[in-house]
């Protein structure tokens, strides 16, 4: 039996018409190449956000077991809403939520960790129904509490359920078709990198590139799945695969970043190590002259984090440019917002002068 796992993010579902339009293809899978799906739907684009306001509208300092019970509720609307779209194209479905999924994690709410995955729900799901319809990112913890896995972590619910279900491969479907050397609504002749690493895929997701969660390659990597980046509309064609392979060149401009300053270098070991056990990605910044870090992939206040625990952060009007130049290690930049484009174009320029000089015979 062929079994197939596809994650569509939030991008994927603008208009309501789009969930009738991915139940559509979702058909033409089953009648082509598959004969189950598994497809982790992320919340509908910029919904998730509107939950976190309208909760910061009815307590200004939420605790994060509250958010992780209303932010994913987001994407189970996404979930139940491509289930009536397959329902009404004759196909079986079924949804199953975090709770029913048998995904479980430790009780770090808002970046919770998984500790264990019963795959039993799903195989048996399976067996009644041709596609399982899974809203990404939840799970439960010990008590059985809403666990969040993090934002934009619809992707490693995903991989987690392919892995789980031995699979060779995870299909994810973006407004991106796959990863560039630069973000190309910024940057201009940035290009299309049709083969990129586990290791390269999870060295740009770290410094803010915004096409995978990077726990997904992470597990890929350690479960040998192959991850298949594909677009989420017009032929659905697939734009890079994420494997085994080379370092890549890329200019990375996370605007997401968070520049921090922190007093002392001991504030700042303290700082790292709190981030890092809460399961924050930080970079250090060792040759800055001040004492400084950056938090990436957003979503995160990390200067309140830190004050409840005591230590004093000044967030900087900055962000980070990573530089990746193949095996050379990579150069970090700390640039102002306004200049902060105009740096990462210079950058991408000089990195694809250099590797087309290196090719002219």
């Amino acid at each position: 039996m062929q079994i197939r796992v596809l994650k569509f993010g939030g991008s994927t579902f603008q208009r309501n018409a789009d969930f009738n339009t991915i139940a559509a293809f979702l058909k033409s899978r089953l009648e082509a190449d598959s004969n189950k799906l598994v497809v982790v739907v992320s919340a509908m684009a910029g919904l998730t956000d509107e939950f976190h306001k309208l909760a910061l509208e009815v307590n200004t300092n939420p605790s994060p077991e509250a958010l992780d019970s209303l932010l994913p509720l987001a994407d189970t609307i996404g979930a139940n809403l491509l289930r009536l779209a397959v329902e009404a194209t004759g196909i079986s479905v079924k949804v199953l939520s975090g709770y029913q999924l048998g995904i479980v994690t430790d009780s770090n709410f808002s970046h919770a960790s998984i500790k264990k995955i019963d795959a039993a729900v799903l195989k048996q799901a399976l067996t009644e129904v041709d596609i399982v319809v899974v809203p990404g990112g939840q799970a439960v913890d010990g008590h059985n509490r809403p666990t969040f896995l993090g934002r934009n972590s619809s992707d490693f619910t995903a991989v987690i359920l392919a892995a789980t279900l031995e699979l060779a491969s995870c299909e994810i479907f973006s407004d991106v078709n796959g990863i560039y050397s630069a973000d190309p609504n910024l940057i201009a002749n940035a290009s299309l990198l049709e083969t990129v690493s586990f290791d390269t895929a999870i060295d740009f997701s770290l410094s803010g590139a915004k096409v995978l969660h990077y726990k997904s390659v992470q597990v890929a990597k350690e479960k040998g799945v192959q991850i298949l980046c594909r677009q989420n509309r017009y032929d659905y064609g697939i734009g890079t695969v994420i494997g085994e392979g080379k370092a890549s060149k890329a200019a990375i401009l996370d605007p997401r970043s968070i520049v921090l300053e922190l007093a002392s270098k001991r504030d700042l070991e303290i700082a790292k190590l709190k981030l890092q056990l809460a399961n924050v990605p930080v970079i250090l910044l060792p040759n800055e002259k001040v004492p400084m870090l950056v938090v990436t992939c957003g979503f995160f206040d990390a200067v309140k984090f830190l004050a409840e625990s005591g230590i004093e952060a000044h967030r900087q009007d900055s962000v980070l440019i990573s530089e990746f130049n193949g095996d050379s290690p990579v150069v970090r930049h700390i640039v102002s917002n306004s200049e902060s484009i105009a740096l990462c174009q210079t950058i991408h320029d000089r990195l694809y002068t250099k590797l087309s000089q290196s090719t002219i015979p």
